[in-house]
């Protein structure tokens, strides 16, 4: 894994799973990313950090309000975040519904992490 040219990007990393969050906030931190961490879909909806986030990583199960919930409705108000969906089991119609709504990624759990870091890279290069 290379380090990356000095990111300051802030990352946020959604996911109901406090390893999961870990490991990819030890993961982008490690090459130079900024992360943030929330545990539920209705906690980003209440951050003020939406404008600051450069790339999202989130998972498509949360509690309450689902991953590819979380992205149509922030589509919905013009908030468009490049976004990788991470899931640890999700069907064909999931994949399809992800890939249709916009999403620069999707990825089974475990995470290929060097797919992701190269994602988020050429994602933010662009």
């Amino acid at each position: 894994m290379q380090q990356l040219d000095n990111k300051r990007d802030l990352i946020a990393i959604v996911d109901d799973d406090l390893s999961v969050r870990a490991g990819l906030n030890n993961l982008l931190s490690s090459v130079g990313y900024e992360t943030i961490l929330f545990e539920s879909a209705e906690e980003v909806l209440q951050s003020n950090t939406l404008s600051h986030l450069s790339f999202m990583v989130l998972d498509v199960k949360l509690k309450g309000i689902s991953g590819i919930e979380l992205f149509e409705q922030l589509r919905a108000i013009e908030v468009n975040i490049p976004t990788a969906f991470i899931s640890g089991n999700a069907n064909l119609n999931t994949q399809l519904r992800i890939a249709r709504a916009g999403a620069a990624l999707f990825l089974s759990k475990p995470v290929d992490v060097e797919l992701l870091l190269r994602t988020i890279d050429n994602t933010l290069k662009a």
